[in-house]
């Protein structure tokens, strides 16, 4: 088995460049200026992906490997890159470079390389380096949690704050990371990134008046959901009928999403919550650390081919500052609440005059 070493940076959808998505997490650079320089971990460079991390220092390679003192460059590793998830907490795993070449000291990038890495009038150095044939970058809803947000930290079994990790043999966090790796193997990501890539088109409506069709239209909605989830590895069960203001739970591990979904027969990404939807994804804004993470999962074109938008809660440092996302970070949620009344008929000869 290839040495392992976790390197953990802000999450981002791509690092290939685009800041739409960067999501800070507990990193302080990130959060003032906005990127990272994690932005180009992903860009392909003449066939290669180039990797920087957080400043670390020096790796001892030598504390965790049979190398010799001093090694300069430790060959064949597997490096995983995690990053804080922006919905659940924790360390979700972003990416995986297999065969890697891991550098003792941060590495200064020259001449058509330097130009690549720029951002603005900085240059991006790298820690590690991979074949881009031999790495993966898993779809933002696709991420794995290697570290619940409730996992004691620290130790030698599962990594604290510390911006790079070596598990440990026969730990817990080997163990976690392990089967992640397992899966990511035999699972086809493209494929599942393709059943969920995204459509700018709108403006078409999807409201329908007929309401069988309006029925048909939910009934595949929620199995065009169900059936994208089980391709990321969840356990699929229908809630539907429960009232509980979502359809469906979905479990991987000990991960557990609640998911609210609506369908469209158009292009428009818009739905509308009842009282008690809306009361429920209400009561998750207010919790801190939820048994479940809820979801709204938008189908537009539900009945031909369907495209899903999934909407989660990426919570700022106040209420103020929450926000409803897709993980990509190409979409927010607007909300705009309306007033509702119930009205009961009364026999005329009840009503005082």
């Amino acid at each position: 088995m290839a040495d392992i070493i976790v390197f953990h940076t802000a999450w981002m959808a791509k690092y290939d460049g685009d800041r739409a998505s960067l999501s800070a997490g507990g990193f302080k650079f990130a959060a003032e200026h906005g990127y990272g320089h994690e932005m180009y971990n992903f860009r392909d460079v003449d066939g290669r992906y180039y990797g920087y991390v957080p400043p670390t220092g020096t790796l001892h390679f030598e504390n965790h490997f049979s190398v010799p003192k001093n090694t300069e460059t430790l060959d064949g590793v597997t490096v995983v890159w995690t990053a804080p998830h922006p919905e659940q907490g924790g360390r979700a795993v972003v990416g995986v470079w297999r065969d890697a070449i891991v550098y003792r000291h941060d590495q200064e990038p020259t001449g058509a390389l330097a130009r690549r890495r720029k951002i603005g009038t900085e240059i991006a150095g790298y820690r590690c380096m991979a074949e881009a044939r031999n790495c993966v970058l898993l779809p933002p809803e696709a991420r794995p949690i290697f570290v619940p947000s409730r996992q004691a930290r620290g130790g030698e079994s599962w990594p604290g704050q510390q911006k790079v990790f070596y598990p440990k043999p026969k730990s817990q966090a080997l163990r976690r990371l392990t089967e992640i790796l397992r899966d990511i193997d035999l699972r086809s990501w493209s494929g599942a990134k393709a059943s969920h890539n995204s459509s700018r088109k709108t403006g078409v409506s999807g409201w329908q008046a007929d309401v069988e069709k309006r029925r048909r239209i939910e009934v595949a909605a929620v199995k065009a959901v169900g059936r994208h989830l089980e391709g990321l590895g969840f356990t699929i069960e229908s809630v539907e009928k429960d009232n509980l203001g979502y359809d469906l739970v979905a479990t991987r591990g000990d991960e557990t999403l609640h998911v609210e979904v609506k369908g469209r027969s158009g292009n428009d990404v818009a739905a509308e919550l009842s009282v008690n939807e809306f009361d429920c994804l209400s009561r998750y804004q207010r919790l801190r650390n939820p048994e479940g993470h809820y979801r709204i999962a938008i189908v537009t074109d539900a009945l031909g081919k369907a495209v899903i938008r999934e909407f989660v809660l990426v919570r700022g440092r106040t209420s103020r500052e929450n926000a409803w996302w897709t993980l990509d970070g190409q979409w927010r949620l607007q909300f705009e609440e309306r007033k509702a009344a119930r009205l009961t008929a009364v026999p005329a000869d009840s009503v005082q005059k």
